[in-house]
């Protein structure tokens, strides 16, 4: 449906969504603009923002209710396999695509689709395309007298890392007090060589570590039998290896999830994080970022370990649409979806400064805003050999379990990496186990998205 029928018609006139969203930028951006669609289209849309932790609760509480208050819900990617399962979302493939051609659904990156997707079926749609990257202060790095030093003590040129090992030595090298020298400058407070995430809240240490286990050669299930499976060596050395980031980080490190791992780039006051794209957008920002204007943020793609290139580890913050929800609402909320994340909407955020991490190709390519935003270029050439994130109907009782053994392994309580994992992962197969092997065989199983096929 064009602007202009939009404008002419508007079919939906009347009709009232809400949508239960987040205070990230692919909610922050368009939450403004609401007035604009309404004008155009006679929708209207209050968005309601609130707190990640719980969230995925509160939606499951909504798809449950046969009188939904909320017709529009925003996903996280690894959501999709227990809202599919259930039921709880309305299957846009059809209408993807039918409205081929309106949305550019060439143009979006292949597995920003897939990760929206369940058993083949499009759940949601793509409002912010996300990879696991590094980012630095690129300021630091690129200073001829650290480069200097740092090549004295570590014997290799200061670049960013290509290796974990070398992100650890750049940790190292960076760690210092107030009142130090860095870029020539006196600190005017401490600064972390590195910030990740290691809090068990909502599992925020397994958003960081299951990155980490993948760069190291795991996965998540047992091709076999579809049972947890993260105890092997690449399970066992990365969350040893993030134990061993721990002195270079914040000393509330395990107070550290999401925006306040985030926040430490923001203010300059760590020198490197392998963290999501979507806070890269603020990094440049001068209005969201003090880094913006006391220094310069650097990215590239993630390190490698001795396993080797691995598949970058991607993720998807989407829209999705209320299976409960009326058929006339269902519709008026796919309209909503389609301007909300179209290529028009999407290149004016990039033009006024406040852009969200992108998922259309179009966008990411622009040599003009790969200048502007330097990850641009990063986000598209990582993504050329990716794969998703999990997807699991169990998410929960993986982040869940995982997430608080390995903060207890972090902290000194729990004496290795092996009891930790091991501990975790008996606990999710105490539940998968009394699923058939055929059942669990189905839950890992990535089927190609049928939006993609020609």
């Amino acid at each position: 449906m064009s602007s202009s029928v939009w404008a002419q018609d508007k079919p939906f006139a009347g009709v009232e969504l809400k949508m239960l969203g987040i205070g990230d930028t692919s909610v922050t951006r368009v939450a403004p603009l609401v007035g604009e669609f309404e004008a155009l289209t006679g929708i209207k849309v209050q968005i309601d923002q609130l707190p990640y932790p719980g969230l995925i609760d509160k939606i499951i509480v909504e798809s449950s209710s046969d009188s939904p208050t909320y017709q529009l819900l925003w996903i996280d990617s690894p959501w999709v396999g227990l809202l599919g399962e259930a039921g709880a979302l309305e299957d846009l493939t059809s209408r993807a695509k039918r409205d081929a051609a309106e949305i550019g659904l060439d143009d979006i990156v292949p597995i920003q689709l897939q990760e929206n997707t369940w058993q083949g079926k499009l759940l949601a749609f793509p409002a912010s395309g996300m990879t696991w990257l590094q980012q630095y202060r690129a300021d630091l790095l690129e200073n001829p007298d650290e480069q200097a030093n740092f090549k004295k003590k570590y014997g290799y040129d200061l670049a960013p890392a290509k290796t974990w090992i070398q992100y650890r030595d750049i940790a190292e090298f960076f760690t210092r007090k107030k009142g130090d020298l860095a870029g020539g400058k006196p600190l005017e407070n401490d600064l972390y060589g590195v910030s990740q995430s290691y809090s068990r809240v909502q599992g925020a240490i397994t958003h960081d570590y299951f990155p980490f286990m993948r760069s190291f050669g795991g996965d998540y299930w047992d091709p076999k039998t579809g049972l947890c499976a993260m105890t092997g060596e690449p399970h066992i050395k990365a969350a040893e290896y993030m134990q061993s980031l721990i002195p270079f980080n914040p000393p509330d490190y395990l107070g550290l999830m999401w925006d306040i791992q985030s926040g430490f780039m923001e203010r300059g006051e760590a020198a490197e994080a392998a963290y999501w794209s979507v806070r890269s957008v603020r990094l440049t920002n001068p209005e969201e970022a003090v880094l913006a204007k006391i220094g310069k943020a650097g990215f590239a793609a993630n390190p490698e370990s001795d396993a080797g290139p691995q598949p970058t580890y991607t993720g998807t913050l989407g829209f999705a649409v209320n299976a409960k929800s009326q058929d006339k609402e269902k519709d008026a909320a796919w309209e909503f979806i389609k301007w909300a994340t179209s290529e028009k909407l999407m290149r004016r955020f990039a033009d006024e400064g406040k852009g969200v991490s992108q998922f259309r190709k179009s966008i990411l390519g622009d040599a003009k805003l790969q200048e502007k935003y330097p990850y641009y270029k990063v986000l598209l050439d990582s993504q050329v050999n990716a794969r998703r994130r999990i997807f699991h109907p169990f998410y929960q009782a993986v982040e869940e379990n995982f997430g608080v053994e390995l903060s207890k392994y972090m902290a000194g309580e729990t004496a290795t990496a092996k009891e930790a994992l091991t501990t975790a992962c008996n606990a999710v197969n105490t539940q998968l186990q009394m699923f058939s092997v055929e059942q669990r065989l189905r839950w890992i199983n990535d089927a190609p998205a049928e939006v993609l096929k020609k």
